[in-house]
């Protein structure tokens, strides 16, 4: 038997648990998600590690050395929630119940007990395998210690620590006190991020010489940096994991004591019963049935049981991933084949490409991890999977005796790409849009896309995580072997060339493509039919729209914005000088440790109504408001300065270096990442410019039009407010956009007891900031700081609110009550946004839920509408051969580019192109369109 231990990181293992699955409880109502989680967890690394020796260590409760040494460690955390702590006794019991050792040490993290073990293992032969999410583990990576994230697959052996970190795991105590520990509240060099420490470690090899050098070390981080260097031996300390415990009262008989023991299956049953895991309880009633009958014993074995069968069909498939729970067994016949002859080629085009197929491809293109490596096809049908490589044959030449034969295979094989992606077979993705992407660069599209796992899974509860990884062990409780037999039959075949990187992307892939269509069947089988109708009608169609806005792009004016990157510079300085000036001294303004001293131990101001923390007073923008208010004159110029700060560094430095040789800017859209169905914008985020302020005016002015086109901005008018009167179906409400009523001007003349006419733009502005408080479920005291009124001042609003407007309080509490009963809430296209902490006991938790379950119905509508909109704008324009595109889309509104000689024409039709295709609501939406070269004007 091989000297292995896997050493789990069970307090990362117990807080992953609890916060990605819902409150789970019992049939006597106790908390049980965390539990059945970490249980899961553990279960399937039980079935994948073949290993004797197995400990799980957690933290114990109370403070450790580290507190000792800095007061403030960990003092960001919050507190564990309440439905969490009564599930650790029983954690700990059903763990020890697998079989697996449980080591719990007091004054102590458990990342020190881990460490320890770890190391004393190494010294005596033993390989060991950390379980662990913790980037801090690897520092102690070396040669036979090796950190495995089980969440992502990731393998963290020394390479690996260099390629992901980009110093050496020797480094990585160095690089931690360097960039700080914002999880464990451990301050590092102010400004110096994970680039800047590399380069400093790379150049200068440890921290003690990185100090020694500091004055050599220019510009504000270098300052900081030697501001910080009293302090940085201290953040060493406390990131620095400890090796040298005594744990010889934890294993008096050494590491071979930590073994894995006989499952207690008396206790499981208990356990399983009491808490209301029904499949484990089936399994182990099943394996104990089958024992007794056969006169074995009541051992578990290694794997549940499963039908002897050489290939499952699917639908016995489904039948155990939906009744049986069991997964991870689920077997294919198909060894992926690979493409290297000319009458796998025939075969692939007779059987796919010309004949008139009605079978399912699933389909991945991709390109490998080295962007300068091949790129690479995979395609599978019912039968078979073929891995195919562009310019396989060049690369694989001694396949082949004949140049010219060769050659005639490289030219069939050429068209195989083009042929697959647009035959008639439907296609299966793993992810639509980046195989659009991809395929886009090479000049092509894919025709009759069926099904995309990510958006499918997205639709199907948007609160979870939608990486490939986490759907397949979500959807089927599996995960790929280490060494499959049908990619052990391939691995001969493959390039040489290819780094192992490449390989176990690519061994990834097969495995996917050989399980993708029991992932879209079981998903789909979990959706309403309303779901169903969602992503079928609206997700699936909006992705070719997506990829199109992002090809496109949007024209940038890199001259205006380098222009205002001068004149903000200057009035920042301007304001430097001012601050420093009204506060008597020179200051970092960027360090919030260093503000708090200046503004309330030498400057003495008030700290009425302003927030306290562990290290005193905050200094947030709350905070500087309350003293602006008060007339401080130095919290006014500090509101403006970090304004502008973050408009350089976010906008107005960061986006002329992203502009292609065009001049244009291109975002990624996230499809699959906003709970409520809105897109998200990345790389760089376009849909939080500001709107309001003169320099957020500035920064929208640099978005143009290119020569000969316009922009024009299509708007829905107040979205969100004519949802709520569908939902709420209060006549009034509706009755005032059905009939064209400015509703915020209603809503004034209702409060201020005025007619309409006499009603104040000052007094429409309270009423629009009701309007919208109270559709995100803000209370009496959050309108009374919104609008800076007392809080009777603000309760008579809300109550006169309600009065001329009764159906929607009763719409809202109906809300929350459906949320409450159900455990989600839906838009009017039947998105479902699941609210997991609806009925948590923690009161802050709990209304926090209820806020988003006033707001989710409404925006994730919001979103619901656009998308359709999004799609039905793309098909005319594409129907009517016009040049116009969509170019953003920013939440409720679009911003198209059109030449000139269009605009009147898309104008014209606009408008009902966005207003007419979402029929399920009940009150008309209304669309404002404007017209212009920049953004700004046309907003």
């Amino acid at each position: 038997m091989s000297k292995d231990l896997i050493l789990i990181d069970g307090s990362s293992f117990i807080f992953r648990a609890f916060y990605a699955l819902p409150n789970l409880t019992s049939p006597n109502k106790k908390p049980t998600g965390a539990t059945y989680g970490i249980a899961n967890m553990l279960k399937q690394m039980l079935k994948k590690y073949a290993t004797h020796n197995w400990c799980c260590v957690f933290d114990a409760p109370g403070d450790t050395f580290r507190h000792g040494i800095y007061s403030d460690y960990k003092a960001n955390r919050r507190e564990t929630p309440s439905e969490l702590i009564p599930q650790f006794a029983d954690i700990y019991a059903l763990i020890a119940a697998l079989g697996i050792p449980v080591v719990i040490e007091s004054g102590v993290e458990a990342d020190d007990v881990i460490g320890t073990l770890a190391l004393l293992a190494k010294s005596q032969g033993y390989n060991v395998l950390i379980a662990t999410g913790d980037k801090d583990f690897a520092q102690i990576v070396q040669e036979q210690v090796t950190l495995v994230n089980t969440m992502t697959n990731e393998i963290l052996d020394y390479n690996g620590v260099i390629d992901k970190f980009g110093v050496k795991p020797e480094q990585i105590i160095d690089y931690l006190s360097l960039v700080g520990d914002k999880v464990d509240n451990v301050p590092g060099v102010e400004k110096c991020g994970p680039k800047t420490a590399v380069k400093w470690l790379n150049q200068y090899l440890s921290l003690e010489e990185v100090i020694a050098n500091a004055n050599d070390i220019t510009g504000v981080v270098g300052e900081n940096l030697r501001q910080s260097i009293s302090w940085l031996s201290t953040a060493k300390d406390l990131i620095t994991i400890r090796t040298d415990l005594n744990v010889s009262h934890l294993i008096p008989n050494g590491i071979s004591q930590l073994t894995l023991k006989p499952q207690d299956t008396i206790k499981l049953s208990e356990m399983y019963a009491d808490l209301g895991f029904k499949t484990w309880l089936r399994q182990l009633e099943t394996i104990s049935n089958s024992a007794s009958h056969t006169g074995a014993s009541h051992a578990i074995p290694a794997q549940d049981a499963i039908p002897a069968h050489n290939v499952i069909p699917d639908k016995l498939k489904l039948q155990l991933v939906r009744e049986s729970g069991i997964h991870h067994n689920l077997t294919d016949n198909r060894v992926p084949v690979l493409v290297t002859s000319k009458g796998i080629l025939s075969e692939i085009v007779d059987k796919i490409v010309n004949t008139d197929n009605s079978d399912i491809l699933t389909i991945v293109v991709n390109n490998c991890t080295d962007k300068e490596a091949l790129s690479y096809l995979i395609f599978a049908t019912q039968s078979h999977i073929y891995l195919a490589f562009e310019s396989i044959f060049t690369q694989s030449s001694d396949l082949f005796s004949q140049g010219d034969q060769l050659n005639e295979l490289n030219s069939e094989f050429s068209l195989l790409l083009p042929s697959l992606v647009n035959s008639s077979c439907a296609k299966v993705c793993l992810n639509y849009k980046e195989t659009l992407t991809i395929l886009a660069l090479k000049g092509l599209s894919l025709s009759n896309a069926a099904d995309d796992i990510t958006l499918l899974h997205y639709v199907s509860n948007s609160k979870m995580s939608h990486t490939l990884d986490y759907i397949y062990h979500e959807v089927l409780g599996m995960e790929m072997p280490d060494s499959p037999d049908w990619f052990s039959q391939l691995l001969p075949q493959l390039n040489s060339n290819l780094s192992m990187a490449d390989l176990n992307l690519i061994k990834q892939q097969l495995y996917r493509v050989k399980y993708a269509n029991l992932v879209v069947a079981a998903i789909k089988n979990r959706l309403s039919d309303s779901e169903l109708n969602l992503y079928q009608t609206i997700e699936l169609p909006l992705v070719k729209v997506l990829v199109a806005i992002e090809r496109c792009g949007i024209k940038l004016d890199v001259g205006q914005l380098r222009q205002l990157e001068v004149e903000i510079t200057l009035r920042i300085k301007q304001l430097q000088e001012i601050i420093y000036s009204l506060a008597n001294c020179v200051f970092n303004i960027n360090s919030a440790k260093q503000l708090q001293d200046v503004l309330f131990n030498q400057l003495k101001l008030p700290t009425a109504g302003i927030k306290k923390n562990t290290n005193g007073f905050s200094t947030d923008e709350d905070s500087l408001k309350i003293l602006a208010a008060q007339g401080v004159d130095v919290a006014l110029y500090l509101i403006e300065y970090r304004g502008l700060t973050k408009l350089l560094n976010t906008y107005i430095s960061k986006l002329p270096p992203l502009v292609d040789e065009e001049s244009r800017l291109h975002t990624t859209f996230e499809q699959a990442l906003v709970a409520s169905g809105r897109l998200s914008s990345k790389e760089p985020n376009l849909q939080n410019i500001p709107i309001k302020s003169d320099w957020g005016k500035k920064i929208r002015r640099a978005f143009v039009a290119k020569d000969g086109y316009q922009l024009i901005c299509a708007d829905y008018s107040q979205i969100e407010l004519r949802i709520l009167a569908h939902f709420s179906r209060d006549e009034n409400l509706v009755n005032a956009f059905n009939t064209n009523q400015d509703i915020h001007t209603i809503t004034a003349s209702e409060i201020f007891h005025k007619p309409l006419h006499e009603v104040t733009k000052d007094e429409r502005r309270y009423a629009k900031t009701i309007n919208f408080s109270l559709l995100y479920g803000k209370t009496v005291y959050g309108l009374a700081q919104e609008l800076e009124i007392d809080r009777a001042t603000a309760k008579l609003y809300i109550d006169t609110y309600f009065a001329k407007y009764p159906k929607v309080l009763a719409c809202l509490e109906d809300v929350k009550n459906f949320a409450r009963s159900n455990g989600y809430v839906e838009t009017v296209a039947g998105r479902r946004i699941y609210l997991p902490n609806i009925n948590a006991s923690n009161k802050i938790q709990r209304e926090a839920e209820e806020r988003l379950a006033l707001n989710a119905p409404m925006q994730g509508t919001s979103a619901d509408i656009i998308k359709v909109a999004m799609v039905r704008i793309h098909d005319w324009l594409a129907r009517n051969n016009l040049a116009s595109k969509i170019i953003l889309q920013v939440h409720d509104e679009l911003i198209l580019e059109v030449p000139n000689h269009e605009v009147e024409l898309v104008k014209a039709n606009l408008a009902g192109l966005m207003s007419d295709g979402f029929t399920k609501l009940s009150v008309k939406l209304a669309v404002e369109i404007k017209t212009a070269t920049n953004w700004d004007e046309a907003h």
